[in-house]
């Protein structure tokens, strides 16, 4: 979705985009070491707001997608929660020319440069959905997981296996003492 500078008010506007369910699925290929599986189209509601020659981009939403989880491997509903606030500004003409050891300021991380006179928000939305994605998604916050001798659901039943026996290749590091 593209945006036209001269169409964004000072006094900022709401756009709202439906992000379908196709587009969705097609950036969370690689995302991730996880899958994530895309629910239905899903609503967002994005503020653009002009001030001077930069422009701001604010969202808070939130995203719907199945995933198994990271410790005990149960298909749940995952609510993905994207919020995000950046700042646009006009490309310097000389950008290209940076020194390549410069260093980056915390207001870096927030900005980014547009060129002409549009503005694409899919590119924005695509990074911020990225980067809002757990890297280990968890059914519930106390997850047991899995045990690892039976790989019994620990959520589910206590399996009784002994798992605080140390592997016997592992038993000559209790020797060991710290320094």
């Amino acid at each position: 979705m593209y945006l036209k500078l001269t169409e964004i008010s000072e006094d900022g506007q709401n756009v709202d985009q439906l992000l379908k369910r196709s587009w969705l699925t097609e950036i969370l290929k690689g995302a991730g070491s996880v899958e994530f599986k895309v629910v239905s189209d899903q609503s967002v509601a994005i503020r653009v707001q002009r001030m001077g020659l930069d422009i701001l981009v604010n969202s808070n939403f939130k995203l719907e997608f199945d995933s198994n989880c990271a410790a005990c491997l149960t298909k749940f509903r995952l609510q993905v929660p994207v919020v995000f606030s950046t700042t646009l500004r006009p490309k310097p003409k000389q950008a290209d020319m940076l020194p390549q050891d410069l260093e980056l300021a915390a207001e870096d991380l927030v900005e980014q440069f547009y060129e002409g006179d549009n503005i694409d928000l899919t590119k924005i939305l695509r990074e911020q959905i990225i980067l809002a994605l757990p890297m280990y998604p968890r059914c519930k916050e106390d997850c047991r997981g899995l045990c690892s001798a039976c790989g019994a659901n620990l959520n589910e039943r206590e399996c009784g296996c002994n798992r605080g026996e140390i592997d016997p290749r592992w038993a000559a590091l209790k020797t060991v003492t710290k320094n």
